[in-house]
C-alpha cells in the first residue's frame, strides 16, 4: 500500500537542547482525514544525525505507528529548515495492525509550521 500525505503541521512544543538538538512535537489534519502527531529531533552541527521521535498516522481505519531513523535539517532561507525524514513503520492498530515499510517525509519547517509531504510505502495491512 502506499500513501502520499500532505499535512501542515502545527508546532505544539519547542525544546532547545545545550548539545545543539531541537525536538519540536507536531500535530496536524490532512484534507483526506488523516491526522499527524509526532516528535522530531535533529542536531543543529550535524548534517546528518539518526535524529529521535516517533509518528503516529490516525484514519477512520486505524492507526500507523512508526519510528525516526533519520533526521536531515538544512537551515532554509528566511529562519525556515529544510527537512528530510525517514521512518520505520513498526506496528498499528485496526486496519493496519501488522504494518511495516518505510515513511519518508520531506518538508520546511517555518516559525510553528511544518507543512510537507509525507510518503509511505507500507505491506501488512489487512
Amino acid at each position: 500500500m502506499r500513501l502520499e500525505l500532505e499535512f501542515n503541521c502545527e508546532v505544539v512544543e519547542r525544546q532547545e537542547l545545550l548539545n545543539g538538538t531541537e525536538m519540536i512535537i507536531i500535530a496536524g489534519a490532512s484534507a483526506h482525514g488523516w491526522t499527524i502527531d509526532g516528535t522530531i529531533a535533529w542536531n543543529v552541527g550535524l548534517v546528518d544525525f539518526a535524529g529521535e521521535g516517533d509518528l503516529t498516522l490516525t484514519s477512520a481505519d486505524g492507526e500507523i505507528y512508526a519510528t525516526l531513523v533519520r533526521a536531515v535539517a538544512r537551515p532554509d532561507e528566511d529562519d525556515a529548515w529544510r527537512f528530510d525524514l525517514a521512518y520505520e513503520a513498526d506496528g498499528g492498530a485496526g486496519l493496519f495492525e501488522r504494518v511495516e515499510g518505510e515513511i519518508r517525509a520531506i518538508g520546511t519547517l517555518t516559525g510553528d509550521v511544518l507543512a510537507g509531504c509525507w510518503i509511505a510505502e507500507l505491506g501488512g495491512v489487512s
